[in-house]
């Protein structure tokens, strides 16, 4: 602590502390606030709230305040100005007007780069949200899975991110914590799925896949038997062998002719399929095409 200074702002009665390079918290007269700082007294002022604490606080406020529809997933942007004018009770109401207008202008502006950037996080959910539907997340891989307790749920939609690492890949056999799984909607943010993620989920009856698929890889479906809703993207390039094998209730599907190529018995039992593409072996085991 011997590094900490205070650099005045814009109130009298506020400062910012930093320790060394590094932002502390807000100097109040009442204390040190939005510190980020766990001691419990830092230069003989006591620590009154910790950086997330705050800023949780702060960020509810503001939602309020700004009186602006955000988009899910969003957070506002903190700024020392913003803690600073949070954490002093001496903010004239004309002053505290002018920082809310400036805000909200920022604030646009940041949503629209967030949505231009992230046109995919659709479903963003915290790792506590994550936990409650049994999801297991590699932040490093962006793979998820589960962790192999049972969940009743019925119908889940995948998160997009995960504090706030986007979502990229589904595991092998990754939802077996859901015995009793009728409907899966996943986000655009996958980009990957591993052969036989849903592979024996014998309850599944639709399925919404990732716009940003291009290979469909083997057995995914296989053995679904309640499998009667699939759309294919149209970006998808592969459908691997066995991809909808002993599908018996997914009674017509429609293949995008991007689809190049076709494994074997991709849809071994599915009664028919539609497909004017340039995949050979047409209709790989489905009992009617065109």
């Amino acid at each position: 602590m011997e590094d900490m200074f205070f650099l005045d702002t814009a109130f009298p009665d506020v400062q910012i502390v930093f320790d060394g390079d590094k932002y502390a918290g807000m100097l109040t007269p009442e204390g040190i606030e939005a510190s980020a700082v766990s001691a419990a007294f830092v230069s003989n002022r006591r620590v009154l709230s910790g950086y997330d604490e705050a800023c949780r606080s702060i960020r509810r406020t503001l939602s309020s305040q700004l009186g602006l529809e955000m988009p899910k997933g969003f957070a506002v942007e903190l700024t020392p100005e913003d803690l600073a004018v949070f954490c002093t009770q001496s903010c004239p109401a004309d002053k505290m007007e002018a920082y809310l207008e400036k805000k909200r202008e920022q604030t646009r502006r940041d949503m629209v780069i967030w949505l231009r950037e992230r046109p995919w996080d659709t479903n963003p959910m915290t790792a506590a949200q994550a936990r409650s539907h049994n999801y297991v997340f590699d932040a490093g891989t962006g793979e998820i899975s589960t962790d192999g307790h049972f969940n009743p749920a019925r119908s889940i939609c995948l998160p997009s991110s995960i504090d706030p690492r986007r979502v990229t890949a589904i595991k092998t056999t990754g939802f077996v914590s859901y015995t009793y799984l009728e409907e899966v909607v996943m986000p655009d943010s996958v980009t990957s799925i591993e052969p036989y993620a849903f592979y024996d989920r014998v309850h599944l009856k639709r399925a919404n896949l990732s716009a940003n698929l291009e290979i469909i890889p083997a057995g995914l479906f296989s053995r679904c038997r309640s499998l009667c809703s699939i759309v294919i993207p149209p970006g998808v390039k592969e459908i691997r062998e066995e991809a909808f094998y002993q599908c018996p209730a997914l009674d017509t599907v429609i293949i995008p002719d991007t689809v190049q190529s076709v494994g074997r018995c991709a849809f071994l039992n599915v009664p028919h399929i539609y497909y004017h593409g340039p995949a050979p072996g047409f209709p790989w085991g489905a009992t009617v095409g065109n």
